[in-house]
């Protein structure tokens, strides 16, 4: 395996690094999630220990993912899976995440951004266990620069072409709409249809949306 670039293997610096920049998502624009818990019911409390890439290594604080189409994010949540939703995910939420103002953001995707943090594109994708702790230590760093970001974007690595992911920190920037996944015959019927996906229930019914608001 080559050798990873420096920005793995060093810790990150207290002040910001030089160059380092992040910025705006207009608002208006669109995530997607899909999640067991309504987004009225969502916890911000860190886990114990990273579960997922941008996960903050200290805890200190929750991190969760979505996509900026929603076949991204269900292409991101169910590639284990075959593209397979299984029954018993009929009860979980899809939500769609409106910017309510501009989004503060620091996007991995950039050269300027990665040559600022001595890493390469495996940030976003790679699965080399310093790559991850490099991502947890990322988390906390920063929400240590900036004391008001709301994301970070990064490139996803099952729709590179179409979508992106974001890891954000608080839904209090967002007006959130969610439905029951199982409701939602026109996003099933979609992807079933369109991109390849396999519904393991009969779904369907009737249509409907709540409507949940911000979210802090």
């Amino acid at each position: 395996m080559p050798e990873l670039p420096a920005g793995y293997r060093a810790a990150f610096p207290d002040d910001r690094p030089v160059g380092l920049r992040r910025r705006s998502v207009r608002a208006g624009s669109e995530i997607w999630r899909i999640e067991a818990t309504s987004p009225t019911d969502w916890d911000w409390a860190g886990f114990v220990e990273p579960r997922h890439r941008f996960d903050p290594k200290s805890g200190a604080f929750r991190t969760r993912y979505a996509g900026a189409t929603h076949v991204g994010a269900f292409r991101e949540r169910y590639r284990s899976t075959g593209l397979v939703i299984p029954a018993d995910h009929r009860t979980h939420h899809l939500a769609r995440l409106v910017a309510a103002r501009n989004l503060r953001v620091l996007d991995l995707r950039t050269d300027k951004n990665l040559d600022a943090l001595r890493v390469d594109d495996q940030i976003s994708t790679g699965q080399h266990p310093e790559v991850w702790d490099t991502c947890h230590r990322l988390a906390d760093a920063t929400r240590r620069w900036w004391g008001d970001i709301d994301a970070i974007v990064y490139r996803s690595r099952t729709t590179p072409e179409s979508s992106l992911n974001f890891a954000f920190f608080d839904s209090g920037g967002f007006d959130i709409v969610s439905s029951p996944l199982g409701d939602r015959v026109d996003v099933l019927s979609d992807l079933v249809l369109h991109h390849g996906f396999t519904i393991v229930w009969d779904f369907g019914g009737a249509y409907r949306m709540r409507a949940v608001g911000p979210q802090t």
